[in-house]
């Protein structure tokens, strides 16, 4: 039970500092679109989320879904996310060091998950791969 409460009165500081964070700076890579830190900060939200929701999904179906270093690699990708995403949310100078760090986490979750033939795995993996490409560029662009 105190979990449960653990996690909503996590997960509702999260919505409160991202809704205080909605009016954050764009940045701009050369030769490329602008880029808000608010865009960056919403897919590393929505990536930990799918990670952790997919770790369960993965224990739920068992055998090579459970194995221990795919679920280590998902709950590692959903830590990283959201340790970035209240990086950025703080306005941390050093923010683009976890933003470097999200990316490649992510692109190791996206390419486990890739492996699995299964709707949410693929999911997961899409998402890893918009969140290390956002969180590239924001490391990028904000140096």
């Amino acid at each position: 039970m105190q979990d449960r409460r653990g996690l909503l009165v996590s997960s509702l500081a999260l919505a409160a500092v991202a809704a205080a964070a909605r009016a954050q700076p764009t940045t701009m890579a050369p030769g490329q679109g602008a880029m808000s830190m608010q865009a960056c900060i919403d897919a590393c939200l929505a990536t930990y989320r799918l990670c952790i929701e997919t770790s369960r999904h993965s224990l739920e179906k068992g055998g090579a879904h459970a194995a221990p270093g795919h679920i280590a690699i998902l709950l590692d990708c959903a830590d990283l996310c959201q340790a970035t995403a209240t990086s950025m949310m703080r306005g941390s100078p050093i923010h683009t060091v976890l933003c470097e760090a999200c990316a490649k986490a992510c692109e190791a979750c996206s390419k486990d998950c890739a492996g699995f033939d299964d709707v949410r795995m693929q999911r997961c993996a899409a998402s890893c791969r918009d969140c290390a490409a956002s969180c590239a560029m924001m490391a990028m662009t904000s140096r």
